[in-house]
């Protein structure tokens, strides 16, 4: 029977290998898991045993969990990426040597040849002089850090959250240091956790500074209506970065968290979900290692119905009160908006639906805003944004909700949508090599989903320092929620958040900041584009200008 055995393990090996995606491969394949933790450690540890198998049964070469799902109780692992891993880089056959979740992960990496992203709370203790750690105290130090094991179950990078949602018991990374490990298979990838995704430093550096097209996100998101619900906003930073983004939720709907998926630069998502309800899946799929150049079939976003996400707690952007809005009307309208640097022309062409009788329909807001936003009160940011928002009523803080139940033909009918955002253009700060700011095509639909990529167009456009960026709707049937170019200034990060603005109570229908309102008269059939002649003097030469090229750029039906 020995012979015969021998000739199984070969073959198995064989299988593996022949499996396994290599440097000269065009692609490679990626898992990512939407977890709902179990109650304890070693509940969790099983599960996840589970999906590295069931992913490697895939061929997945990667796999990739949630933020702070897998340890219960306290547990505290420490991760001495300086120190003892140096010599013994591989938990599963040191087990006396480290935590059982670096243990029993590393075993499954090994067993099932494949690479394991996880997140876990890391503890250094700096009472103890730890080799290889900065430690600025003689005491504890506690991290939400990223653990990754290469398919022999070696550990191979770290990396500690830089900025922290609250996390009060935690301390953020003592030094910035970009999450980035290499791999058999020839792509290098970039790595943090949940928040940093606003931040420049990690989101925009490890992309910008390192030349990185593949980047892997452990995230426990709290999902916030109109630009920053999970999915929508994973597809988007994918998209106007131009890289392979693998994202992994933790699911707890009763907190607003959800949403994983794997995107592919502006192909979109190549696998994604966003549930209403509790949820584990399992999504994988082939990534092009040239962003967005797909050429094989992907599963594709799963849709839960609408009617699921009653059950989903979404929180709304605290700072939709200090935009600059205008309602919008039935019919044709252009007009721009002005808040301040941020210049936002819009050309609409919208109806209502025909909901059930009794039922309420979505009103909207046209939407500009250049300030500072609170997120949730654990930190404030510089934004920038041109958008179309649903709103529950006709005021604005009705704005960036949804009704508490859902109903169908409740969202109006957009048989033109066109934003055209007129900004400062982003500039590099050299100390950190990347721009000072970033801009992303946001979009919502009735089932908490992004909008595909082919159902949008979205350009850039850099002319001195004016840089426009244009999105328009391509098709009919979106279901809106919003639909925006969002961006982050980053310059301003940390300054107060802007207070909210006048309410127009006149002839403005309750309007925010009015006195930016500019209406655009629509050409005359026949007679070819309005010129820059055709707009009222807002506040400036500069923006008049901006005006000018931007209406050339304009969609004129």
């Amino acid at each position: 029977m020995a012979p015969i055995s021998y000739l199984l393990v070969l073959t198995c090996l064989f299988r593996l290998s022949t499996q396994r995606s290599t440097p000269a491969d065009d692609s490679y394949v990626a898992a990512v898991v939407e977890y709902q933790a179990a109650g304890t450690t070693r509940g969790n540890l099983a599960n996840y045993q589970k999906h590295i198998q069931d992913a490697a049964e895939q061929n997945a070469d990667i796999i990739v969990f949630p933020e702070m799902t897998l340890g219960r109780g306290g547990d505290q692992v420490e991760v001495p990426i300086g120190g003892r891993l140096v010599d013994y880089p591989v938990p599963a056959l040191n087990p006396d040597k480290y935590h059982e979740i670096l243990v029993n992960v590393s075993a499954a990496a090994l067993e099932h040849g494949i690479y394991v992203v996880i997140n876990t709370e890391e503890v250094v203790d700096c009472t103890s002089n730890p080799v290889g750690e900065d430690c600025p105290e003689a005491k504890r130090y506690a991290f939400n850090t990223n653990v990754v094991f290469d398919r022999s179950g070696a550990i191979i990078d770290r990396y500690r959250k830089i900025n922290l949602f609250g996390e009060r018991s935690r301390t953020p990374a003592l030094t910035p240091d970009l999450g980035v490990f290499n791999t058999d298979f020839g792509v290098k990838f970039g790595h943090y956790i949940c928040f940093d995704l606003m931040f420049q430093v990690p989101a925009l550096q490890v992309v910008e500074k390192l030349n990185i097209n593949d980047v892997i996100f452990t995230t426990m998101w709290f999902s916030e209506m109109p630009y920053l619900s999970a999915v929508q906003i994973q597809q988007a930073y994918a998209y106007a970065m131009g890289i392979n983004f693998l994202a992994s939720g933790a699911n707890r709907v009763e907190v607003g968290s959800a949403g994983s998926g794997i995107y592919s630069g502006k192909a979109g998502a190549l696998a994604s979900t966003m549930p209403g309800l509790p949820t584990t899946r399992l999504l994988v799929a082939r990534v092009p290692k040239v962003p967005g150049q797909v050429s094989s079939q992907t599963p594709g976003p799963i849709y839960d119905h609408p009617a699921d996400h009653d059950s989903l707690v979404l929180i709304s952007d605290p700072s939709f009160p200090s935009h600059v809005t205008r309602q919008l009307v039935p019919g044709v309208q252009t007009f721009t908006l002005v808040d301040r640097e941020v210049s936002c022309t819009f050309r609409i062409n919208m109806k209502e639906n025909q909901p059930a009788n009794g039922v309420s329909s979505y009103k909207y807001r046209a939407a500009a805003f250049a300030g500072v936003r609170s997120f949730s009160g654990m930190a404030t940011g510089g934004s920038r944004v041109c958008s179309v928002v649903a709103c529950t009523g006709d005021t604005i803080d009705t704005c960036a909700k949804r009704f508490t139940q859902y109903n169908s033909n409740t969202t109006a009918i957009f048989e033109e949508l066109s934003i055209v955002a007129s900004v400062p253009t982003p500039v590099v700060i050299q100390n950190v090599s990347a721009r000072d700011s970033g801009f992303f095509p946001v979009s919502l639909d009735v089932s908490i989903m992004p909008l595909e990529s082919d159902y949008y167009s979205y350009s850039e456009t850099t002319q001195g320092s004016t840089t426009v960026y244009s999105l328009t709707l391509n098709k009919k049937d979106a279901e809106l929620y919003s639909f925006a170019v969002w961006g982050r200034y980053y310059l301003t990060d940390g300054n107060e958040a802007d207070p909210p603005l006048a309410i127009d109570d006149g002839e403005n229908n309750g309007d925010s900041g009015s006195q930016n309102v500019t209406d655009i008269p629509l050409p005359i059939e026949g007679e070819g584009e309005p010129d820059s002649a055709c707009v009222h003097v807002i506040s400036s030469l500069m923006v008049v200008m901006v005006l000018g090229l931007t209406l050339n750029n304009l969609l004129i039906v």
